[in-house]
Parts: C-alpha cells; structure tokens; sequence
C-alpha cells in the first residue's frame, strides 16, 4: 500500500519501526534558548520582508486623477428642511413631492469638500431657474464659498439664464462661464405687500385696530387700500440697505465699483456679450457644453466627478400615505458634547400641541428646558426665522432661553426675519448676530377683530344680541368695535407694549425713549439694526456656534439641530380637526346658528386656505396672514389676542 505525500507517492512507514529514542540527558540548548521576545521579533521581520517581496512582484498602481466636482444647485433651500411636512394634496392634485432642500447640510457638504485631497476644482452647476436662497442665506453662502477657496480649491460657475441669486453665488467663484444663449437679468432689490381693505369691503368683512406707536405697518393691509406714504419711504430706506449688500457681494467677487454694478443694476437685462463687456462674467462658451469646457481646459490627469447620491427607490401611494402618516421619530438622545442650533421657524402660537409650520409655546418651551438639563448640551444657538405672533407665547419663549443662558451659553441667529415676536424672544441680554439682508425690529403691538354682520345679511343671516352690558357683545360676530370699545383694548395693547420696550431696552442698553424711535413697529434690514444697536454684529450661523464655542470653552464637539423634521402628518389636521377646535377658525360645537352659516357658506371656510395659496404662488410666507385667519373667533366667545406680529406679509425679491 502506497501513500500519498504531498503529491508524491512514498512507501508507507512499517509499525514496528521506531523513531530514534531522545538522549537521557538535557542538552545545553536550554542555556542558550532565544528569548520569546526576540522570537516575535524575528517572526515581524520575516512577515515584513515576505510583504515588501510581494510588493515588488506587483505591477506600479497609476497615480490617482486629480476631481472635478460638479455640485448642481436647484430648488428652494432652508433652514431646516422637513418643517411643513407632505402636502397631501400633491398626492391628489399631482403637484409633485418636490421638497425643501436643506440649507446647512449644503454648507457642511462644501466643508467636506475642503478636505478631500483629489478634488481640486469645485464647479457649481447654476444652470436651474427654481435656484432659490434668501438674502441671509446667500450672505452666509458666500462665506462657505471663501472658506473652500481658502482651501486651495478653484471654484468654477456655470450660468445660463441667471437672476440676482445665481449671479450672486457665482460671483463668490474664480471663474464664470456662460452659455451663448443665455443671459443676466439683475434687478436691484425690490418689495411687495398686498392689501386687503377693498377686499374685504366685497366680502362685506370690517377690521376693528388697535396699536402701539407711530408706525401702523401691522395693520395697514387690513385698513388701507394702498400703503401710506410715511411707510412707503420707511421701506424704501430699508430696501436700499438690502440692496446695498447685493451689490457689494457681486462686486467684490468680481473687483468692480459697487458704483459699476449698481448702473447695471439700472439697466436689468444683460445679453451675454454684455455680461462679458462688463467683466460679470469671464467666458461665454456653447450652450450645453459645460463638461467639456472645463475638462478640456484642464487637460489629462483629471476626472469629472458628480456628488453620491443615494438610489431612488419606487414607491407605491400606498406607502407614501403610510410614511406620510407615520409618527413622528423619538428624539436621539444625546451621546456627545455637542451645541444646540434651535430653529424657530414661522409664526409663534400659544398651545401645547406641536405643529411643524410654527412655533408653538408649549412644545418650545420644553424642548428648550430638556436642552439646558442636558449636560451633553454645552452651549446653544437660537436660529430666529419668524415674523412674530402671540405675546403671551414669545414672553413664555423668552423666559425659557432667559433660563437657559444662565446655565450655558446662548448666542442668537436671525436669518430671513426675525421680527416683531421673533425680535422679542431675543431680549435676554444675550448676542445677537443678524446679515445684512436680514429683516428684524418691528417692536411693536397690535390688536385686531374681524367682523362679518354685511356678510351674514348677504347670506340672509340676521344676527340679534341680547346683553346686559354694552361691551359684553364686543366681539360678537357682526360687532365692530366702538370708541369705548378700542379705549378698553388700546389699554392692554398699551401695556404689552409697555413691556416690550422694557425688556428691549434693559436687553440692548438703549434708554426708553431712544428705543421708542426705533420701535413703533418699524422694520430694520440687519445692517440697519447693527448701526441702531438692535444686534451685535453682522454675521451667520457659523459665527453664533463659534462664539458658543469660545464661551463654553469647548474644541471639539458635535452640532444637532432641534426640532426634528417631523415624521408624518396628524392624521386629525389632514381630515380638518384641530385640538379643541372644529374648523380652522375656532368654532366651537356651542356656536350659534349665525355663526355657522356665515363659517360653513363657503366664503369664510375657504379664506385661509385660498389666500395662503395666493400668497405661495406670489413667492410670499404666509406666516402671518395664516395665523390672523386662524386667530378669528367667529362665535365670539374668545378674548381678544394682542400680537407682536408684523401682521404685513413682505416679499423681498433680491
């Protein structure tokens, strides 16, 4: 029998043969035994040679190309995305699941892109006309842009048909390529705000006012039919500062005059040939033919290379209902020391049920008290995108941070508008950091009643009260305030007003009555606020979390952004339910039968939800006209709310 020995055949060995028998005695060798140090010594060498053998048995690796990596930018950018939640009507109407982008998860991406080593040239792919930033988050952008040529990385921008917000990002760019067939149309900064009164007289609807200070800004769409003149040049001062940073942003990116942009500005519409006249932009090239422009001018040794996305996945309507309606997500906890940006964002509401489209006091204020508690939470920053809203609400916001800044440090963000209630949570004492495009200021106080006895009598409602004492019927459905009846109002809108100029002077170390100057309702841009005193310094989100940073003498920590997006929609809000209401105006069960004829006819019960949708169209918020509507007590049971709202809806085109 044969056996088989590594592949070769050897004769078997015998049983009865026996290997040599060891010697009797030790030998010397023990004396001389290598130590087990040594051995795993030797061993790390023989693996180490045995590696570097092998890697000279492999072929040269060619060396890695140098990226180009193009960063396409479209749609709308915010903030905090995911706060208004699925539409779902989009579902129903097909108007596309098209999403908010998130604001700072673009800027974190640009930072990362500092650090790779490869890419060597960014190219901003500005060619969407949906492109859409705010001028506080275009002032913030630039500063990203800085940051990542300060990084040695060349930036390069690729416009078509470009308005002021793609010329604005493109002129933070070493370069800026234009198609042959498009265009520049860079109108200087302008305002819009809609007014109501002629309105409301078809309707047959009546506003009843009452305010604090000169200025009527608030409530002039809801008495007026056209703005005043004393606050049309109010505006105007306050777009020319606005203005002012637009231009100085394109022309230090592009070593022009602020005086040579601002004749451009004048003429609006630039042809190619004339961007490229006036040094707007430094090439045109073939329409489409981007790729290969930049690849071609760089030559060998680089690749053009797109961001990872993640794949699309198809989903059925059936589940898009099912993750629509899905509770929202448990906050994380906490793991790391980290700085808390806190958004508040749209109108501020009194209430405890959380709703995504506003500030709601109950749930605010919580978030707030968990975030001081937290002793992962080294320092907050309070990112401020709200035009106001209830006083009661910002007094039980402002309390809450007032606590919290004097365990760890509080540093406040205004972005788009931080006005009126927005500017009032801020009054703690606490820095505040505002850009240039920034609306803010707007300390002021209003309160306002609609009334619809013409609209009853249209709809054949008569409606007959009974009382006892004259004022007892003063918010009845087809009640217009009287003289008396303002007195008793201007009484409580006088004192909150009082207040606010109280916590706003001790807050900014401005005596009263300079404050009062200031005050009255005006509205400020950032700049104009810096030189009044109204905030600190010109700056972005960035600049508060370096600040917190440094107070809370932290290097190394984590950023978390409060709230979370929400998960789902409420099913009750979809079906038309609120909490403790029956409609979006407050109706109780208990109304009367006039009150809900004139609230179910259609007209009203429609009013929100049309006007709000004009207003979106239009590219307004919306914030403010959404919470007046749903503020109106149509079974006049409810006390009177008292606003620090900038009730005027503005949209500031850039």
């Amino acid at each position: 029998m044969l056996a088989i020995a590594g592949g070769i055949l050897s004769p078997p060995i015998l049983a009865q043969e026996k290997a040599p028998e060891a010697p009797t005695q030790e030998p010397q060798a023990a004396a001389t035994a290598v130590p087990a140090e040594q051995q795993q010594a030797d061993k790390k060498a023989d693996k180490a040679d045995k590696a570097e053998k092998q890697e000279e048995k492999k072929p040269d690796k060619a060396p890695a190309k140098k990226q180009v990596r193009v960063v396409p930018l479209s749609g709308e950018y915010v903030d905090l995305p995911g706060a208004g939640g699925l539409n779902p009507m989009d579902l129903v109407l097909g108007g596309g699941l098209g999403k908010p982008k998130g604001f700072y998860k673009l800027c974190d991406y640009l930072d990362e892109l500092s650090h790779e080593e490869l890419v060597t040239h960014v190219v901003l792919d500005l060619s969407s006309s949906s492109l859409s930033m705010n001028p506080a988050q275009l002032d913030e952008f630039s500063r990203h842009l800085e940051h990542l040529r300060g990084h040695g990385k060349k930036l390069i921008a690729w416009l078509e048909s470009a308005g002021n917000v793609q010329l604005s990002i493109a002129s933070g760019c070493d370069e800026i390529l234009m198609a042959d067939l498009g265009g520049i149309d860079m109108p200087s900064s302008s305002m819009e705000t809609m007014f109501y009164r002629d309105a409301m007289n078809l309707l047959g609807i009546q506003a009843s006012v009452t305010r604090a200070g000169d200025f009527k800004g608030a409530v002039e769409p809801y008495v007026n039919s056209v703005m005043s003149k004393h606050l049309k040049e109010h505006y105007l001062a306050m777009l020319d500062s606005i203005n002012n940073a637009q231009v100085s942003r394109i022309a230090k990116g592009r070593g022009l005059s602020v005086g040579a942009v601002r004749e451009l500005q004048k003429q609006r519409i630039l042809l190619p040939a004339e961007a490229l006249a006036n040094r707007l932009v430094d090439r045109l090239v073939p329409y489409g033919s981007l790729q290969k422009t930049v690849m071609d001018s760089l030559g060998e040794g680089y690749e053009w290379t797109t961001p990872k996305a993640k794949p699309k996945k198809e989903l059925s309507i059936f589940e898009l209902m099912g993750q629509a309606m899905a509770p929202p997500k448990g906050a994380m906890k906490i793991k790391d020391d980290s700085i808390a940006v806190v958004h508040l964002s749209g109108a501020i509401e009194d209430g405890k049920q959380a709703n995504a489209s506003a500030i709601v006091s109950g749930p605010t204020v919580k978030l707030i008290e968990e975030l001081t508690a937290d002793e992962k939470v080294k320092g907050v920053v309070v990112r401020i995108n709200s035009p106001g809203g209830s006083a009661t609400a910002s007094e039980a916001i402002r309390q809450a941070l007032e606590a919290c800044a004097k365990k760890k440090p509080l540093v406040f963000s205004m972005g788009e508008v931080a006005a009126s209630g927005g500017y009032w949570v801020t009054c703690i004492g606490e820095p505040i950091f505002a850009e240039q495009g920034t609306i803010t200021g707007s300390i002021g106080v209003f309160s306002m009643k609609l009334s619809a006895g013409a609209l009853a009598r249209r709809l054949g409602v008569h409606v007959e009260s009974v009382t006892l004492d004259p004022v007892a019927g003063m918010n009845s459905l087809d009640h217009a305030w009287s003289e008396e009846e303002i007195d008793l109002m201007q009484k409580s809108v006088g004192t909150i007003y009082d207040k606010f100029l109280q916590i706003a002077s001790a807050s900014r170390s401005i005596p009263v009555d300079t404050l009062k100057s200031l005050a009255g309702g005006r509205v400020w841009s950032g700049e104009q606020a810096k030189s009044h005193r109204l905030v600190d310094q010109i700056g972005g989100l960035d600049d508060a979390i370096g600040m917190v940073a440094k107070n809370a003498k932290i290097d190394k920590f984590k950023v978390i952004h409060r709230p979370e997006a929400s998960g789902g929609l409420d099913l009750g809000s979809l079906l038309g339910g609120r909490e403790e209401d029956t409609d979006i105006f407050g109706l109780s069960e208990a109304a009367s039968t006039a009150s809900n004829a004139v609230a179910n006819s259609g007209l009203l019960g429609s009013l929100e939800s049309k006007l709000t949708a004009i207003l979106q169209v239009q590219g307004f918020r919306g914030d403010s006209i959404r919470l007046l509507l749903r503020s109106i007590d149509w079974s006049g049971k409810q006390a009177t709310k008292v606003w620090v709202l900038m009730g005027q809806e503005l949209k500031i085109v850039p």
